[in-house]
């Protein structure tokens, strides 16, 4: 057995910490997570540092905040940059053998310095003029499916434009959660022993659109789907008491929908969150037939959450509510504690450096992160805050946001406002005490916390940068089939090999 733990990363894409059985949540079943949280610490108050997936994904990898690696921008793959002192990158030059399966949404000569092992699963990450080179979409080519991939932006008149949902075409066995969890058995098959292994096993969904195969779609009854008292917060309260923006954000996006048509999205949501546990637990039960359990550090979290059904909506980019900030954090230690939960403060900024201490390998410096291993054994008390950095384009371009233990406050502009919770009368966030005059000294006393962390810019991409990629990208093939709604047959002749 190796004298260093293997890694195994295992993350989906916008996954509400509540959707969980391991969270009490009364419809979801997911027992790969529930056993692993029985079997190690669950986090209660792990928080993203950036509520979309890229830059988010950009400060698990380099524990920097956003201020700091100056990502925040959703289009980076094609940039031109190296950094040899990224997560999988520090594992790589320890010795370790490692592997990238299924979405990585960063940057792809990041991706190519710290894995050896790479099976991108979404077009984010796919060569911009030609997705023949991109591993699942070629695997759905090869088997004359191409024309049925359906991630990415719905075509208009589509059930999933229309429903914010559907049935997908591609049976189960070729579906990206499939895909995901074959490629991962594929590297650990064939992975070299004599070294450690570090497998970032990372999910496409559930993020949206929600597609689950015609074999889970009824997993779940829209009828049994059960909303919790927030719900009101729309079908009752149409998201009062928020900036003018925020509300008439939300009223676009539930304008026609119904309640039943909430349910059922969630219904296939929640599928798609139950066939990614199945196929993590596919993974984990190859360790323990293998022998390698007992010597591997396991940990599952999102890059970011999604409302879930929480204030009677569903996705995400409104707002920066605990529902979209807070993520499951599960991580199970060899030889660690057992079966309990922790509900200190930790930020994903923290889980490079955690690794490192835990699998004793060396740190990188300039990190902003610091080691949780303290709070895992049970003997530290986490952060004051954590905090979440947007840009998010469109007139209000920039929110940050500062969550301690008992307030939550967001801040947008001085012509847009901001919002204020308190977690001890209002653990929803249904009432926005931001113009209230007795919350004016904590506002002002939040706001010079918040401050006080970000005041140091330095983005490197952001929404000007991805307007700017989209332009250029705009008739790519790739582009074509993920965000224009063009089939495999209709682009393929555009195709031009080197």
């Amino acid at each position: 057995m190796n004298s260093q733990p293997n890694i195994l990363f295992l993350m989906s894409d916008q996954h509400n910490a509540g959707s969980m059985g391991c969270a009490g949540h009364p419809n979801v079943k997911t027992p790969t997570l529930d056993a692993l949280a029985e079997d190690g610490i669950r986090f209660t108050r792990a928080y993203c540092n950036n509520p979309i997936c890229s830059p988010s994904r950009i400060t698990y990898v380099t524990g920097q905040y956003p201020h700091t690696h100056g990502f925040l921008g959703n289009n980076n793959f094609e940039l031109d940059d190296r950094n040899p002192d990224t997560l999988g990158a520090t594992f790589r030059r320890q010795g370790y053998q490692t592997a990238q399966v299924g979405k990585a949404h960063m940057i792809r000569r990041w991706d190519e310095e710290a894995y050896e092992f790479i099976r991108y699963c979404d077009l984010c990450d796919a060569d911009r003029n030609d997705p023949t080179r991109h591993h699942y979409f070629k695997h759905l080519i090869d088997c004359g499916l191409a024309d049925d991939y359906d991630e990415g932006t719905q075509a208009p008149g589509s059930e999933g434009r229309s429903k914010g949902c559907a049935i997908s075409k591609l049976p189960y066995e070729h579906s990206i959660e499939h895909f995901t969890g074959e490629e991962s058995l594929r590297f650990l098959e064939t992975w070299d022993q004599r070294r450690p292994f570090f497998l970032h096993m990372s999910f496409q969904r559930p993020h949206p659109p929600w597609h689950p195969s015609a074999e889970h779609a009824d997993m779940y009854d829209p009828a049994d789907i059960q909303l919790g008292p927030d719900a009101a917060d729309w079908w009752e309260n149409k998201w009062a008491g928020r900036p003018e923006f925020i509300t008439r954000s939300i009223t676009n996006r539930m304008r026609n929908r119904s309640m039943d048509d909430l349910k059922k999205m969630l219904a296939y949501h929640f599928a798609l969150v139950s066939v990614i546990d199945m196929e993590m637990g596919r993974v984990v039960d190859w360790l323990k037939a293998n022998g390698q359990y007992e010597n591997t550090i396991i940990i599952y979290a999102a890059d970011h959450g999604d409302f879930a059904g929480d204030h009677g909506t569903c996705d995400k980019n409104v707002g920066i509510y605990e529902s979209i900030h807070r993520i499951p954090f599960i991580i199970r230690c060899p030889g660690g504690p057992r079966g309990e939960s922790r509900d200190a403060i930790i930020e994903s900024v923290d889980l490079f450096p955690t690794l490192c201490d835990l699998a004793g390998v060396p740190c990188p410096e300039q990190m902003d992160g610091r080691s949780i291993a303290p709070e895992i054994a049970g003997q530290g008390d986490g952060k004051p805050e954590a905090i979440c950095e947007w840009d998010f384009g469109g007139a209000q371009r920039r929110a940050n946001a500062i969550r301690t233990q008992q307030y939550r406050l967001v801040y947008y502009t001085h012509e847009l406002g901001g919002e204020l919770y308190d977690h001890e009368t209002d653990p929803f966030e249904m009432y926005n005490r931001w113009e209230c005059p007795e919350h004016q000294p904590v506002r002002l006393k939040l706001m010079e916390r918040l401050f006080d962390r970000i005041n140091q810019y330095r983005r490197r991409t952001n929404m000007d940068t991805d307007l700017e990629a989209h332009a250029r990208e705009s008739n790519s093939p790739t582009h074509l089939l993920h965000k224009r709604c063009k089939k495999w047959s209709e682009v393929q002749s555009l195709i031009q090999h080197q």
